[in-house]
């Protein structure tokens, strides 16, 4: 979860403050209008970010597996109403640490802080990098892009979420995959 420079000591006492949490295919973390008061790291199992419209059509917008962090970040910092649903999409293992003990960390060590701005950047990367792949790339270039990097989720997640990340319909991810 952490740099594997990062002082032992100093690593310990920042996860000591994480709490471990066993969740079922389904459950809800943060759910829209709500704040969010926890950012999850995600041990193992997949969960999604997603919002419903007024028709109830979901998007997903996220998707995360083991070795991720995940927040609706806006709400967790700013504590506005979240835009965003977060839900476990398998059976999945998380380690959550409250919004309060998370500041806490980045006034008292400068390592968390440091961590906290790699893991911005990291995931301002990769959201620029999403944007420029759903405007720029084909379906089936989208599709290529997103299993080259995530082998292993078609057999662990449905299919209507990965087709609704990729910004395509079921049936077209169907027929792409068929290809």
């Amino acid at each position: 979860m952490l740099h594997s420079h990062m002082d032992k000591n100093v690593k310990n006492e920042i996860l000591a403050q994480f709490n471990p949490l066993k969740l079922k295919n389904k459950e809800l973390l943060v759910k829209s209008g709500e704040i969010a008061m926890s950012m999850i790291y995600i041990d193992s199992g997949y969960l999604r970010m997603f919002n419903t419209d007024r028709d109830g059509n979901e998007a997903t917008v996220w998707i995360g597996s083991n070795g991720k962090f995940i927040t609706a970040i806006s709400s967790f910092v700013f504590q506005k109403p979240s835009f965003w649903n977060i839900e476990a999409i398998t059976d999945s293992q998380v380690h959550i640490i409250h919004r309060d003990k998370h500041f806490h960390l980045c006034k008292k060590y400068r390592e968390w802080l440091d961590f906290e701005n790699f893991l911005l950047s990291k995931t301002l990367a990769a959201l620029e990098y999403r944007m420029f792949v759903q405007m720029n790339l084909s379906a089936q270039k989208r599709y290529d892009e997103f299993f080259k990097g995530n082998p292993s989720v078609f057999n662990q997640i449905p299919s209507k979420y990965i087709a609704s990340f990729l910004g395509m319909s079921p049936e077209t991810l169907s027929r792409v995959r068929n290809k």
